[in-house]
């Protein structure tokens, strides 16, 4: 596809999405176009969009009850194209019992769903964190606590720098399927029938179920958006036994949900949180908290 000339055929409305290096565009108002140039980015960012394309030509054969219907994907060396169907975006303060049932079903759907034989089916497992990495984590941790004099306590960090490579060591017993890898609200999409769609598969790789599911919660959370995790994961169970027949007991994907929560949050979370209210660190430094005074391992 020449896009220049594509472009040039149709209704195009350029769709800003951050600083994500795509460009994006809306097509007669029925399509999306993603359209990624190498030389606009990086290398690895890149590779990531190619990714993505590969996943989407890999699931083509049949329809995917979570997937877009993409109409044309494009990857030569230099520039990714994906063509794919508009969808309806999902509007936050409809957050109920069924929309969380349905965004279970999706998740569920993908995560039993056949591994494309282009993503590595080796168990990728979290790498213990080298001493330097965890004395750099706490330092973050503890620097950006004590930006609120007085009103948090650094225990609890030194407590997970003391034990997050025992806590990484059994959240990798968790059995590998295939996951989104970046699953947060901006990433759903709804159907005409009311089917919850996942977009955005840069990050598609074969890992824990909990990953998907305790970052999607995180990052809700994060956002502002308050629901009960538990109704989640009580309607997702109930998906994973439909769809497949599997039993999966409850209270071990809430240890492994508390334990993705924690490494995610003491690696990364500190790097975000320089600046902030005293009431975004509570909100962050809290839930990592009670996820580790709740983790089972």
């Amino acid at each position: 596809m020449n896009v220049k000339e594509y472009l040039s055929k149709h209704n195009a409305v350029e769709i800003k999405v951050g600083q994500s290096g795509a460009d994006v565009y809306e097509i007669d108002g029925k399509y999306i176009l993603k359209h990624v140039v190498r030389q606009k980015l990086a290398d690895e960012r890149f590779d990531s969009y190619t990714h993505e394309a590969l996943f989407y030509q890999a699931q083509s054969t049949r329809e995917k009850a979570y997937l877009p219907k993409v109409l044309e994907t494009g990857i030569s060396e230099n520039e990714i194209l994906i063509l794919m169907k508009k969808y309806n975006r999902l509007k936050r303060g409809a957050m109920d019992g069924e929309l969380i049932r349905r965004i279970a079903m999706a998740l569920a759907a993908l995560h039993t769903d056949e591994v494309p034989t282009f993503i590595n089916h080796v168990e990728k497992r979290s790498n213990l964190l080298p001493a330097e990495k965890i004395a750099e984590c706490l330092s973050g941790w503890e620097s950006v606590l004590a930006e609120h004099p007085g009103v948090f306590e650094a225990k609890t960090v030194e407590e997970i720098a003391g034990k997050i490579n025992e806590l990484i060591l059994w959240h990798n017993s968790e059995e590998h399927v295939l996951v989104h890898g970046d699953c947060h609200w901006e990433n759903l999409l709804e159907d005409e029938t009311g089917n919850i769609l996942l977009c955005d598969w840069q990050s598609v790789n074969f890992g824990g179920a909990s990953g998907d599911l305790s970052f999607f919660v995180s990052r809700l959370g994060g956002d502002g958006v308050q629901f009960n995790a538990i109704t989640l994961l009580d309607a997702y169970v109930k998906a994973i036994l439909e769809l497949s027949g599997k039993r999966i007991e409850p209270q071990d994907m809430i240890n492994h949900m508390n334990a993705s929560n924690v490494i995610t949050s003491f690696v990364f979370w500190h790097q975000y949180l320089h600046g902030s209210s005293a009431e975004r660190v509570r909100e962050i430094y809290g839930k990592m908290t009670e996820a580790f005074n709740n983790c089972f391992f």
